[in-house]
This record gives structure tokens, C-alpha cells and sequence, in this order.
């Protein structure tokens, strides 16, 4: 069969950094079964609506595939019509978290054929074989679709791919890596929530994944594998691959893009061996980031992964009020988050962390907290999000229940990037007080820690 992939944009204020990974494993597993693969990268080319509506008339498939986050929902819709214009007898698929949280409104009110739920490998290969055959797809394991009577239905789950190494590398050439590779990602783009851009020339920067799963269950928190057993690659193969795009595409700097990379200490700790290793053949030249947990991190591991080529290890730190972290079942103590905090700046001479407001029951008092927590630590935060629910966490579907949402699709329509504006409001402040309290909180911080610096210069 041939395949047409459909990577829709996403932050388009901000220059395309994130390669989408999991595109990137679907061609390479389709391609592994000898089906064609030609690829759209939409967000990475950053192409015009009429552009893609064009290359859109002109494609040849037989299928098409999509795959997104959320917050590319209102794009998706209007991608979905023209396939369906100018190809109406194709077969259109949604993967990501686009289609996993909100399987039944995609189709419901789009004229979607399939969902891929949840980890798309080994299910796309499948559908792909079904499709060919024009079968029956409800023999596909780990889909949702419509019936011939119209009916929305989801065949049995699929068991999570437990053997991470036996997966293809991502199909890379199919993509547009230089502009992936020339903007920056992770530690080399400290300054993306400003305006996008790096803080000076940087080097060429990749995304990567080593683990899959997260054992918690934070209310506000929907990953791509909700409720999937936490599973890591080898550390050999994680390296491997480092080796590989380090060769082929001089890259000197990976982050990784996991929900929980440091859960398993005894991977962490030889994977930073074998970097240690390579940066010995490779005269110390890659360097890597990723994000931790303050409950799981402690000085030796971060010792090890600073002294491996790490040099940015971020946080979600969320809030300075312990009662805050409790509600929202972080499973954190603020103790472990100073105690992180200090000794990632200790060995990596900076921390990325990441706060939000506006939580259920939010107080001055709470907010107090979360200012004093960042003076107290030297901590300047960008921006500061605002709690905001998205579809598949526990906090939608308390947004759902208070009737704070009441029409989803038209909710998910004007859902935008990370808690830039409040969406729902679950504090006794007005949304004006709220916005009015972030912006205080930042200016706030901003001018203590210039001060600061300002005092030791």
C-alpha cells in the first residue's frame, strides 16, 4: 500500500524543533513491511494552507495517516475535509494523543475512517495488511472506528510493545531534518518561551526517546502512553542511535523527550557510563538533556548524569504549596523539589523548571508559596501556565462533571500551546485576577534574580 503521513503544524509563533518521533516510527514500520511511505511534514516545512491543499490534489495513496497532539485538533479538522475533497474513496487515520483522548468526537464529527489508539508500531502494520485485503477491521487490535451501519466501535486492546529495541529507528530522510536540526531544542533554546529562538548560535540539536509508560497518575497529565507499563529501550541501543545521528549528521547535543527518563536508576546510570564512553572517542563533544522527577533523582545519579555530558535536567515543579502538589497527586514533597533543584544547579549550573497556576482551591497564600519557593531557590521562570485540562487526564473529566465544559468539541476547537490563557478557571479569582497574578509573579522574579545578578557583577 502507499502511504501518505501528515505531520500538521503545531507552535507556529515558534521555529520548528520538535522532529515528530512518532511518525517517525510509523514509516519506518511500514516500510519495514514493504509498504510505500511519502511524508507531509506540514509543520516542519511550515507550508501554507493553499500549498497543502494543492500538494493534497496532487498526492497518490492509498491511505492517509495523521498524527498530532491536541491542541491540533482545529488544524486536523480542516486536513481531514480536503482529503476527503479531493480523495473522498481514501481511507483517513488519525494517530497520537489527537485520537487516543477523543476517539469518539474525531469521529463523530469528522469524516475520519480510523483511530490508532495509543502506541501505533505494531497496529499500523496490522491495519495496513487489513486494508490491503479490504478485511475486517475488527479483527485490528488497538483501533476505533465506524461500522458499515455507522456505529462507532473499539476492537480489544493492544498489549504494549514490551521489547523497545526491536522497533526501526525513525524513517529521518523522509523528514525536512535540516530545519529540525538548525532550531534548537532543549538545552540550546533556553530562551523558547520568549520568542522561539536560541540564545546565540547554537549547535544542531535532536529529539530522542529511550523509555515509554509513567507509573503516576498527576490529574492535569495526559502523556501517550496513559496507563501503559513504563518500558526503556537498552542503554547500548539508546546510545547506538546517538552514535548513529552523531555520525551521519554531525548533531552534538540530543534531548530526551520522555515522560520519566530517570525512573529506572540502573539504566540511568549505564546509559551515562557508555556516554561517558563515547564522549571519550568523540573528544567530549555530545552533550544531552532530559526531564527528571524530584522524587526519584538524588546527587549521586545527577553527579553521574552531569558527568556524562548532561547539561540541562528539567522539573516539572508545578507549585511551592505542598497542599497544591497533594491535590493534584504530583507525589512530590517540596522538600524533594528544593533538594533537586539545588543539586541540579549544583553539578549543571542552571535548572529548567516549570510552574503552573490556578489550581482548585488556589489561594494567595499558595501562590505565596510558589514565589517564595523560586526566591528562595533563584529561580526566574519565563512564563508561568496556567492549569489547564486537557482530554484523557482526571482534570477534564472534573471540568466535565462542574459543567465547566459543556460543549467538548467546541473546547477542544480553541484549545491552544501549554497553558498560555485560561481555558477553565477553577479558583475563586477572575480570570482577570489570574492573569493579572501571573504576570506579577514574573516581573516579580525577574527583577529579584537581575538584581541578584547585578550584586555579584
Amino acid at each position: 500500500m502507499r502511504f501518505l503521513l501528515i505531520n500538521p503544524p503545531i507552535r507556529e509563533w515558534s521555529k520548528p524543533n520538535v522532529f515528530p518521533l512518532g511518525l517517525g516510527y510509523i514509516a519506518s514500520s511500514l516500510i519495514e513491511e514493504g509498504h510505500g511511505v511519502e511524508v507531509m511534514d506540514i509543520n516542519g516545512l511550515r507550508l501554507p494552507k493553499d500549498e497543502v491543499e494543492d500538494r493534497i490534489r496532487r498526492a497518490d495513496f492509498d491511505a492517509a495517516g495523521i498524527g498530532g497532539i491536541i491542541t491540533t485538533y482545529r488544524y486536523i479538522k480542516w486536513l481531514v475535509l480536503m482529503l476527503k475533497k479531493y480523495h473522498p474513496e481514501k481511507t483517513i487515520i488519525i494517530g497520537g494523543s489527537v485520537g487516543t483522548s477523543i476517539p469518539e468526537i474525531m469521529l463523530e464529527n469528522n469524516p475520519v475512517d480510523i483511530i490508532c489508539m495509543g502506541e501505533g508500531e505494531e497496529t499500523v502494520k496490522d491495519l495496513a495488511g487489513v486494508l490491503e485485503k479490504r478485511g475486517d477491521l475488527s479483527g485490528v487490535k488497538g483501533i476505533c472506528y465506524r461500522d458499515e451501519d455507522g456505529r462507532i466501535r473499539h476492537t480489544a486492546r493492544r498489549a504494549v510493545i514490551s521489547d523497545l529495541d526491536s522497533l526501526p529507528l525513525p524513517a529521518w530522510d523522509l523528514f525536512p531534518m535540516d530545519e529540525y536540526l538548525k532550531n534548537p531544542v532543549g538545552a540550546p533554546n533556553r530562551n523558547k518561551w520568549v520568542d522561539g529562538s536560541a540564545d546565540c548560535d547554537s549547535p544542531l540539536s535532536m529529539n530522542i526517546s529511550a523509555t515509554r509508560g509513567c507509573p503516576y497518575q498527576c490529574i492535569y497529565c495526559y502523556h501517550d502512553f496513559m496507563g501503559a507499563k513504563y518500558r526503556n529501550r537498552s542503554p547500548q541501543n539508546v546510545v547506538n542511535e546517538i552514535r548513529l545521528l552523531y555520525e551521519k549528521y554531525d548533531i552534538p547535543y540530543f534531548h530526551f523527550i520522555d515522560d520519566e527518563f530517570a525512573l529506572r536508576k540502573e539504566f540511568v546510570y549505564e546509559f551515562c557510563g557508555l556516554m561517558k564512553e563515547l564522549n571519550a572517542e568523540t573528544g567530549n563533544r555530545i552533550t544531552w538533556g532530559c526531564t527528571g522527577r524530584a522524587n526519584l533523582v538524588n546527587e549521586e545519579m545527577i553527579k553521574a548524569m552531569a558527568e556524562s555530558g548532561c547539561t540541562l535536567l528539567g522539573y516539572g515543579i508545578e507549585t511551592g504549596s505542598q497542599k497544591m502538589l497533594d491535590l493534584i497527586k504530583k507525589q512530590v514533597t517540596v522538600r524533594q523539589a528544593r533538594e533537586a533543584v539545588r543539586l541540579t544547579k549544583k553539578y549543571m549550573g542552571w535548572v529548567s523548571v516549570s510552574l503552573m497556576i490556578g489550581y482548585p482551591g488556589e489561594t494567595k497564600e499558595s501562590i505565596k508559596a510558589t514565589v517564595d519557593f523560586c526566591k528562595e531557590l533563584d529561580l526566574a521562570p519565563q512564563t508561568i501556565f496556567f492549569l489547564t485540562p486537557y482530554p484523557g487526564t482526571e482534570l477534564y473529566m472534573m471540568a466535565r462533571k462542574d459543567g465547566r465544559i459543556e460543549d467538548e468539541e467546541a473546547y477542544i476547537l480553541n484549545l491552544g500551546e501549554q497553558g498560555e490563557k485560561v481555558r477553565v478557571n477553577f479558583t475563586d479569582f477572575t480570570d482577570d485576577e489570574l492573569y493579572r497574578i501571573q504576570e506579577s509573579m514574573i516581573s516579580e522574579l525577574d527583577a529579584l534574580n537581575k538584581m541578584k545578578h547585578s550584586e555579584v557583577g
